[in-house]
């Protein structure tokens, strides 16, 4: 019986993992189309997951899982943006510019 449970949690562990690796891989390439998109740089080719978020007020603050990447403009780093992966909705990409934040769905 002890070896079953352990199994069963060994498997949800891996896919759980798996899932994170999927979203991270979702949200690098969302943040690599927006910053093409826009004449940025991503940094690294990276993104890090920054939050796991329960919120659904906007989409800004939506459920899901945050990720967070560096981009440069003409060669200077700038501030940063943020990729929101949620199940079933497109990426949100945020990016945060001098004029405020570009927010965009792909």
């Amino acid at each position: 019986m002890t070896g079953l449970l352990v199994l069963v949690l060994v498997g949800l562990a891996a896919v759980a993992w798996w899932r994170l690796l999927q979203g991270k891989e979702l949200a690098r390439t969302a943040a690599a189309a927006v910053c093409r998109e826009h004449g940025l740089v991503l940094m690294d080719d990276t993104v890090v997951l920054h939050a796991v978020q329960f919120k659904s007020e906007d989409p800004v603050h939506a459920w899901g899982l945050k990720y967070r990447f560096d981009f440069a403009r003409n060669g200077i780093l700038r501030h940063g943006g943020t990729v929101l992966v949620a199940p079933g909705r497109a990426p949100t990409v945020i990016i945060e510019t001098d004029g405020g934040p570009l927010i965009q769905q792909l």
